[in-house]
């Protein structure tokens, strides 16, 4: 596959929070949902990290890390700028041909 065609990593975490958001309500804890919307004007990322090596564990198929990303959205600690209060990681599909995202949802 040709990387020129792969949708950029914006447009990967412009997609995942677009899909967090319409999920959210359905997938989170109230209490999530509430914290989440407080406290994401100041504190909220969606930020894309090194893909995991557990997501075909959890897709069942091996992830090729130049086509997926994984992007994590949540709350940053404010004392140390790490995106500690993770309420959904998302595996995405680079590829505009082949869309494709599973979410891991937060587990209280």
């Amino acid at each position: 596959m040709e990387n020129q065609n792969l949708i950029s990593f914006d447009d990967v975490i412009d997609a995942a929070y677009d899909i967090f958001l319409e999920m959210a309500q359905e997938n989170l804890e109230p209490a999530d949902v509430i914290l989440f919307t407080a406290q994401f004007e100041d504190r909220g990322a969606a930020e894309l990290v090194e893909t995991g090596a557990d997501w075909p564990e959890h897709v069942g198929f091996a992830v090729d890390g130049e086509v997926y990303a994984e992007v994590r959205i949540g709350l940053v600690n404010e004392e140390n700028d790490v995106l500690d209060d993770v309420f959904a990681r998302l595996l995405v599909s680079r590829d505009p041909e082949n869309k494709f995202c599973h979410v891991l949802w937060k587990r209280d």
